[in-house]
């Protein structure tokens, strides 16, 4: 299996919009090859046959190798792939002058590197800053003009500017749409961690709410109607109240210590066993204790292992049959003095980590979000299509 993040990556659409535009542009590469490549042939004899060598590999050569192996790489290594080809580009084409080592070419020759503009522009637009973008056309524009210029016979400074201005409005394009395209996946990417983050705060204030609930209804029963009857003032009713009193404090006490008392480890197992075994009789499902412990387990830590255990129930119970695939499900839970595992396998359909949409939240916050919030948690998941999913829940003594 391979081994993948337990979450979509926060930058998922933004990652996806860039792996699609850098495929189509080493295809694109390719058919520039194929019809700038007579235009190569001519201007070889005028030129550096090792300039012309590098150019080639480089220009044409670099996109679609770069389009093969950003599928296995992220946001960040891509665009400094990019950044790193469009500055080549840039130096190639002013290399072109300095390649010339037989003279300057004929006016019917225009320089091939003049004819590819935008397969620099574009990957300039992908790897840097709007404005850096920008600068990157003007520059690249200009160094049109300036190549033109001094690579001909009969310099024509009308000509130079013509195919700079030219250059500048044809790349513009391209690199506006790219501009465009990437600022809208970064919406959808900041989007989509709004409502992650609206889903945390929600969970919290539910919580929240039920805990208000119970100490409203306290209130309600006990607090009020003690104060009540001491306001009375009667002595008749001084034992009544005091024990009134006494039970109110009593509750609200138990609630405290409820929610923070340890659980001891039968407890333990015995609530993570009823999760892991939720399948179902039809399902083929087994639930492995390993090790032992007698350490009680704190309350967040119950909790967190429960909770978190649910939702990769649920997943797996959701998604790995589809297809109407028979799936098999096991649990194992190690147990030792500063160390508990729980691992949900299924030999259901799997996933890969990049078709996970943004809004799914059940790995980012039930899984793995519900883990980490305790000191010493983690999840880890593995899975591959056709191949299922292994999730490991785990918790260290601090």
């Amino acid at each position: 299996m391979t081994s993948v993040v337990a979450t979509p990556s926060e930058h998922q659409a933004e990652t996806r919009v860039l792996r699609t535009i850098v495929y189509i542009f080493g295809i694109s590469t390719v058919a520039f090859l194929f019809l700038t490549i007579g235009s190569i042939v001519d201007e070889w004899r005028f030129l550096s046959p090792v300039w012309s060598i590098v150019a080639v590999a480089v220009i044409f050569g670099s996109p679609p190798v770069i389009a093969v192996v950003s599928t296995h790489l992220g946001l960040t290594t891509i665009k400094r792939i990019l950044a790193c080809y469009a500055i080549a580009s840039l130096a190639i084409t002013l290399g072109y002058l300095v390649a010339l080592s037989n003279g300057p070419v004929p006016f019917e020759y225009a320089p091939w590197p003049l004819t590819i503009i935008a397969l620099a522009t574009v990957p300039a637009a992908l790897a840097f800053s709007e404005i850096v973008a920008l600068w990157y056309l003007i520059a690249y524009s200009l160094s049109v003009g300036v190549v033109r210029y001094f690579s001909g016979i009969d310099p024509l400074m009308h000509v130079a500017v013509q195919d700079a201005v030219f250059s500048f409005t044809l790349a513009g394009l391209f690199t506006a749409l790219a501009i465009v395209t990437m600022r809208s996946a970064r919406a959808l990417d900041n989007a989509a961690g709004f409502a992650r983050e609206m889903a945390v705060r929600r969970a919290s204030w539910e919580s929240r709410q039920r805990e208000q609930a119970r100490l409203d209804a306290l209130l309600h029963d006990d607090v009020m109607s003690t104060l009540f009857y001491a306001s009375k003032g009667t002595p008749e009713l001084d034992v009544a109240v005091r024990k009134q009193a006494a039970h109110a404090l009593a509750e609200l006490r138990a609630g405290d210590e409820a929610a923070d008392a340890p659980v001891d480890v039968a407890a333990f197992t015995s609530r993570l066993r009823s999760v892991a075994l939720a399948a179902g009789p039809d399902e083929a499902s087994g639930f492995t204790v390993l090790g032992d412990r007698s350490t009680p387990v704190s309350a967040a830590v119950d909790a967190a292992f429960a909770e978190a255990a649910a939702e990769a129930v649920r997943n797996s119970l959701q998604h790995a049959g589809r297809d109407g695939r028979h799936v098999s499900r096991s649990t194992t839970l190690t147990l030792s003095e500063s160390r508990i595992m729980l691992a949900i396998e299924d030999d259901g359909v799997g996933f890969e980590a990049r078709d996970v949409r943004p809004h799914r939240l059940g790995i980012l916050v039930s899984i793995r979000g519900r883990m980490n919030a305790v000191p010493g948690g983690s999840a880890r998941i593995e899975s591959s299509p056709g191949r299922g999913v292994l999730v490991e829940l785990e918790w260290s003594e601090a």
